[in-house]
């Protein structure tokens, strides 16, 4: 038998056992008829033995009779195969008996026994092992009665080799009928469990799909409504308008917005509501849409039917039709509010920028006029402070760590420099003379009195600020290139870089201002002197942007110039 598994194999014995049933009745049914019909050809050709022939075939007629009986009980058709097989060697054996009449060995009655052999074997569900079993059998039971009872001559041993040869010939092909026949069945059933299963699968998902579909399309009409309620009731204005921008379908908040009637028809463009300074940005914006398919966060002015204009921020994208392109659909949302919040804060923000700055200059001022420095030497600093920078930043080294916040904090926080002189007395700060060497040490307390007051400030603010430049400048900015500044003796870049450029911007305005000590240095000579101090006092690359911007500096130093009475320089300055 061929292998299959358990559920191919439980079914296959069931099929077979009921085939067994039905086929055995069958069998018993044609051995009880066709048994007793052969009288015909005993009465024809053996009519000495006719009398004797029929109490064999009616014997064993009989015989079947009973087993016949017995299968329609329970208890028979339990031991179907057993009836069978012994209905199967009655038969043989009735007409081996025959033989033995008939001549023994050379009997032509022998073929009554293929007969039952063939009858048996291609009726039946047998396996090709149960055939092979049951043709020797019937062979044994052809043969014994004839060894036993007939006497044999040569020429009927002849006869007799020839029927046995053709009997195993017989066995034989029985034997591979049966074995075909039970491949077949056993492919029968195989394909009949695959086609069950694939009938229950097929009925699961036709079950599962019926399901589906009913569960999206109801879901597709929740999905409508919802959207037919968002389109109803959405705050903002959708528009389906087509490539020419003509308005084929929009929402009632688009009536409500326009100041038309619901029930108006539109029959006008989309343009003719676009306020005229932005027709043509909307022209772009159609055209860009085409190529980019969608557009997030347009912002532009429409106006509605009574002249009012108001902000909008549009989202747009593409719609197809059988591949092309017919229009487009647009979400536009009223930002009017928003965009006076963002200007009222934009206002704000350079009301408290403009304030602190004011602040910044006031507080700067106050220190500085407890000095006898005056005039407009803190704008002076933050111009030159803030042109040195933007050169800076144009050097490689510089340009990721100057920005234009940098720029504006040190703008702001380079004022901030002396800012530690409030702490220095009077009597020395505002001396005429030259100071001594004691005093000299005392004034120059006055970068650590201004970086720690600043750094105090610093600390109540979260986050970075411009105070964070303006401390280190007030720290450092008379520390030397070569390290013989004060008050930490940096050298190189250690110093940081806020307090390098405006310890050169202090110098040069330094320089061409009068001092009780001294008169006011020209241009030419301040700038020789910075020239000169180049990688000693000075940082190289703030000095050689000093250079670059000499022109700059000059004209920033004549702008500045107050009046005559200036404590400025003015030579080389049209006043």
């Amino acid at each position: 038998m061929l292998s299959v598994n358990e559920d191919y194999y439980k079914r296959y014995k069931e099929e077979t056992k009921d085939l067994f049933y039905q086929r055995v009745l069958f069998i018993l049914l044609v051995g009880i008829v066709f048994i007793p019909l052969f009288g015909i050809l005993d009465f024809v050709v053996a009519r000495e033995y006719f009398e004797l022939f029929v109490v064999y075939r009616l014997a064993c007629s009989g015989t079947l009779l009973l087993l016949y009986l017995i299968y329609q009980t329970k208890a028979g058709r339990k031991y179907s195969y057993l009836l069978a097989i012994i209905a199967y060697l009655i038969s043989g054996l009735s007409i081996s008996m025959l033989c033995v009449h008939m001549g023994g060995y050379d009997s032509f009655y022998y073929v009554g026994v293929l007969m039952v052999l063939v009858t048996f074997t291609a009726i039946l569900p047998l396996t090709a092992l149960q055939a092979g079993i049951s043709g020797i059998l019937l062979y044994a039971i052809y043969a014994v009665p004839i060894v036993l009872f007939s006497e044999p001559t040569t020429q009927s041993l002849k006869f007799f080799f020839s029927n046995s040869f053709f009997f195993v010939f017989f066995i034989a092909i029985t034997v591979l009928q049966c074995y075909e026949e039970t491949r077949v069945r056993e492919r029968e059933c195989r394909l009949k469990v695959e086609m069950d299963s694939l009938a229950g699968r097929l009925s699961y998902y036709a079950h599962n799909l019926e399901a589906e579909v009913e569960r999206r399309m109801k879901d597709l009409e929740e999905s409508e409504v919802r959207y037919r309620e968002l389109y109803e009731n959405i705050i903002d204005i959708v528009l389906l308008i087509d490539r020419n921008a003509k308005i084929l379908m929009a929402n009632p908040r688009f009536y409500e917005a326009i100041g038309i009637p619901l029930s108006q028809k539109i029959e006008f463009s989309f343009m003719n509501l676009v306020s005229d300074p932005d027709i043509t940005l909307i022209e772009r914006m159609i055209s860009r849409l085409a190529i980019e398919q969608s557009v997030k966060d347009f912002q532009f002015r429409i106006k509605n039917r009574t002249g009012k204009v108001f902000d909008v921020e549009c989202n747009a994208k593409c719609i197809y039709k059988d591949g092309d392109l017919v229009g487009f659909q647009m979400v536009i949302r009223d930002i009017t509010v928003r965009k006076k919040l963002e200007q009222d804060l934009i206002d704000s923000y350079k009301n408290v920028q403009s304030a602190r700055n004011a602040t910044i200059l006031g507080l700067a001022k106050l220190a500085e006029y407890r000095d006898a420095d005056t005039g407009a030497h803190l704008e002076r600093i933050r111009e030159y402070s803030r042109v040195l920078a933007v050169e800076l930043s144009k050097n490689p080294s510089y340009a990721n760590y100057i920005t234009a916040d940098y720029v504006e904090d040190i703008y702001n926080s380079s004022i901030l420099h002396d800012i530690g002189k409030v702490g220095i007395p009077d009597t020395i700060l505002l001396k005429p003379g030259r100071l001594t060497l004691e005093e000299f040490e005392v004034v120059k307390r006055h970068s650590s009195l201004g970086g720690e007051a600043l750094k105090a400030v610093e600390a109540k603010i979260d986050g970075q600020s411009f105070l964070s430049l303006g401390k280190e400048i007030a720290f450092y900015h008379h520390e030397k290139w070569d390290g013989s500044g004060y008050p930490l003796g940096l050298k190189g870049e250690q110093i940081p870089l806020s307090a390098r450029i405006v310890a050169l911007a202090d110098v040069y305005d330094a320089l061409t201002s009068k001092r009780v000590y001294k008169e006011a240095y020209s241009h030419e000579k301040a700038m020789e002197i910075i020239v000169n101090e180049r990688g000693t006092h000075f940082d190289p690359d703030v000095t050689d942007a000093f250079i670059a911007l000499a022109e700059d500096f000059q004209a920033i130093r004549c702008h500045m110039i107050e009046d005559k009475q200036d404590d400025v320089q003015q030579e080389g300055c049209a006043v």
